[in-house]
């Protein structure tokens, strides 16, 4: 499935009996001094948490109970912010069923990290065990968690990327927020954009803080049905008293600004307030071959023989993917120099087959400089636990190189952002293989909406 079945928010509230009023467009919350009175013990939990950090990660905490800046400084163009309006299947905690987090310390893996990348704007890439990771610095983050039973702290102020929440293994404890204000739903906008889509896609997962409809944490590719009381946790000062020497547990200590980059080991990753690239390092994961054909392409199924692998490499931020098709009804897209389609190609979408090589043809070259091709890199996974998803924007063309009317060669290499970096390594990316053009001239030519997809996804990517 490309999405989920989205339902109105106001709907939502008469199945799910919502109870906070503040939520009713027929109530306007609850009392001012009930309001205060809850502001300020959030605002002291919030000083509290922060007093007990340790001095490189303690932050300014503003004195003015929910002095909430609607416009962080970061140097990201999302909205940081949604309306409750604006969602779908919205849902409130039951604070009763949230528990208190007593020690940080029993949720670090043998090799996993701690990782605090504070204020600006951020990509982090955790390890193959489970880490903690502090999102709570004032800014936008994107991550990657990697494997593992993943922790991620939420804070006021501050929105949280993650790329591959796993809502089997992974959670959120929550600092100086409380859990009666936290809202779950499911993001409404229908706009697509590759990694740039916006973070209340109908593809994610939205974590609110309903007093100030802050973004707290999206999370893609993910069914909001499947997050509940289960995955949260309030901070406590024994919880922030645990990480506060675990240098005595072996934990290598690197803190500063721009890149930093983590070891096999157990490490202590700490960000500065600018922007930051915290990174579980290149000998920190492995790729299997990824594998096209077989009739599974989605969302256009082909009846094609043609079948497909590629396996990529990443050192030092450089993808490089090399490997071949073979079978194919058509030569790929325009490695014959073609503008128009071929009579015999079969269009599967129900599109308008010239308004998609017109529109390929508006951009022949991507983000680098690559010349058009008809072999694309595309963000969405698919053929792994999460289910199938495609968002037709290019973030690469690969080099199609013929050896005969059905079977050829593949390769790119790309300078991926930090960005494309955790995208990757998340298991959100794959590759299709447009094709056009009856080679051998037996009335068969090709899929101009793609003859196979290989996915870059969770099976493919293997963290050590």
């Amino acid at each position: 499935m490309e999405g989920f079945d989205n339902k109105n928010l106001l709907q939502q509230q008469a199945a799910t009996g919502i109870a906070d009023p503040s939520l009713s467009p027929s109530n306007t919350g609850t009392s001012a001094s009930q309001s205060k009175g809850s502001s300020l013990q959030d605002a002291a939990l919030e000083r509290s948490l922060n007093a007990v950090l340790a001095p490189d990660e303690q932050q300014s905490v503003g004195s003015v109970p929910d002095d909430h800046n609607h416009a962080p400084v970061t140097n990201v163009n999302f909205q940081l912010h949604v309306a409750l309006d604006q969602v779908a299947n919205a849902k409130e905690l039951d604070q009763s069923k949230v528990v208190k987090e007593t020690s940080f310390r029993d949720n670090l893996g043998a090799k996993g990290d701690f990782i605090n990348p504070k204020g600006g704007t951020n990509v982090v890439i955790g390890s193959g065990d489970s880490d903690i990771i502090r999102g709570t610095g004032r800014g936008f983050n994107t991550i990657t968690t990697g494997t593992g039973k993943d922790t991620i702290i939420l804070g006021k102020e501050t929105t949280n990327r993650i790329f591959d929440f796993d809502p089997a293994n992974d959670r959120f404890v929550l600092q100086g927020i409380n859990p009666k204000n936290i809202i779950i739903a499911q993001g409404k906008n229908p706009g697509k954009g590759g990694l740039n889509q916006p973070l209340d896609s109908v593809n994610n997962t939205l974590i609110i803080d309903k007093k100030t409809e802050h973004i707290l944490a999206s999370l893609t590719f993910v069914n909001s049905s499947s997050i509940n009381e289960s995955h949260f946790a309030t901070d406590t000062r024994e919880a922030e008293l645990s990480l506060k020497n675990i240098k005595e547990l072996g934990f290598k200590n690197q803190k500063g600004n721009g890149n930093i980059e983590g070891t096999t080991g157990r490490d202590r990753l700490i960000g500065g307030d600018g922007n930051d690239f915290i990174y579980v390092g290149d000998d920190g994961f492995s790729f299997n071959t990824a594998k096209g054909g077989g009739g599974t392409e989605f969302p256009f199924k082909t009846d094609s023989p043609g079948t497909s692998e590629l396996t990529p490499t990443l050192k030092d931020g450089v993808l490089s993917v090399s490997g071949s098709y073979k079978d194919f009804d058509g030569f790929p897209l325009f490695s014959q120099g073609e503008r128009e389609i071929d009579p015999n190609a079969k269009i599967l979408s129900g599109a308008n087959p010239q308004a998609l090589i017109d529109g390929f043809l508006k951009v022949p070259k991507d983000v680098e400089g690559n010349l058009l091709s008809g072999t694309h890199l595309h963000f969405s996974p698919s053929e792994d636990s999460r289910g199938s998803f495609a968002d037709a924007t290019v973030v690469r063309f690969f080099e199609n190189t013929p050896i005969d009317a059905k079977s050829g060669t593949i390769k790119g290499e790309f300078e991926l952002t930090p960005e494309e970096q955790a995208a990757l390594l998340a298991g959100n990316m794959y590759i299709n293989i447009h094709s056009n053009i009856d080679g051998d001239k037996n009335g068969k030519a090709g899929f101009p909406t793609g003859e196979n997809r290989l996915n870059f996804n969770q099976n493919v990517v293997q963290f050590a």
